[in-house]
């Protein structure tokens, strides 16, 4: 994880102290044939893409052992990879373009039947080896976001702000199950909460044509409110190929943790998080 985080922040520095050298050295040489790549300069950018990634699961519940959680991917058999849909849209709405708003979306759902090979607690129950059950998960996840550019060029945008990541989490397991270790009968238990919380974030822009694009963002928070506690990583390298004026195709290395604490009435307990592989895009600016 810190090798990904160094990896980014690397990244974003070195291609912008690169591309504002390269960008000085352009201006002076040819000025009259260098043009903006349009994504530096429409106000409307939207991004439509499959995210493939690989996923690691983990929820604990109320219970015994509210502190522990259960690997829900290798404990019932969850998909490795499976393609979601994301999306995401932006929109320089100040007169000078300087301010930006983006909201962005994905989801992530699993579900399977199996027989357990071992005993699983959860929420007070307990479902014994053996037993035939039914677990799923589900993720929506929504992202808002305030941006100011703070260094723009014929090549280059580097933008700062604040945001807030809003998930909707829930996760279930059904099947026959002990009440107390004695009384069996089929149970379904499920958790669930709608989970906000704000961020910082960076991204940058370094185009070398009006044809190519390099891209990286990180979103970071580590904070407490109310009710929840947790932290959250969203880092985004990628690179776009303007294939028309309008249109644009791309492909990014999309790495999402979070690890959060819950403590709700119907809900005390924690979830922790990954999803990281390629998102494939297709994008629309004017």
């Amino acid at each position: 994880m810190k090798k990904v985080i160094l990896i980014s922040l690397s990244l974003i520095y070195s291609i912008s102290s690169f591309s504002q050298n390269n960008e000085n050295d352009s201006i002076q040489k040819t000025p009259e044939i260098i043009k903006k790549h349009p994504i530096l300069e429409d106000r409307f950018i939207f991004n439509v893409g499959l995210y493939v990634p690989n996923k690691s699961i983990k929820i604990g519940a109320n219970g015994s052992n509210p502190d522990s959680e259960i690997k829900f991917k290798k404990n019932f058999d969850f998909n490795q990879n499976e393609s979601t849909l994301a999306m995401n849209f932006i929109w320089r709405f100040s007169k000078n373009k300087k301010w930006s708003v983006g909201i962005e979306e994905f989801s992530v759902k699993n579900s399977h039947k199996l027989m357990i090979d071992k005993d699983i607690e959860w929420d007070d129950v307990i479902y014994k080896a053996g037993a035939s059950v039914e677990a799923g998960f589900g993720m929506n996840m929504y992202r808002l976001f305030f941006g100011r550019t703070i260094s723009s060029g014929l090549r280059h945008e580097l933008v700062i702000g604040l945001g807030i990541h809003a998930m909707d989490i829930e996760g279930y397991i059904k099947g026959e199950a002990y009440i107390n270790d004695k009384d069996k009968r089929f149970e379904k238990r499920m958790v669930s909460a709608i989970v906000p919380f704000p961020n910082t974030c960076l991204s940058y822009i370094y185009t070398p044509d009006t044809k190519w694009a390099l891209t990286a963002r990180v979103d970071w928070f580590a904070i407490s409110i109310d009710k929840y506690y947790g932290s959250l990583w969203n880092l985004a390298p990628g690179i776009k190929y303007q294939a028309f004026k309008n249109i644009g195709v791309g492909v990014n290395y999309r790495y999402f943790k979070t690890n959060i604490r819950v403590d709700q009435k119907n809900w005390d307990g924690k979830f922790s998080l990954i999803f990281k592989g390629p998102l494939f895009t297709i994008s629309g600016n004017f």
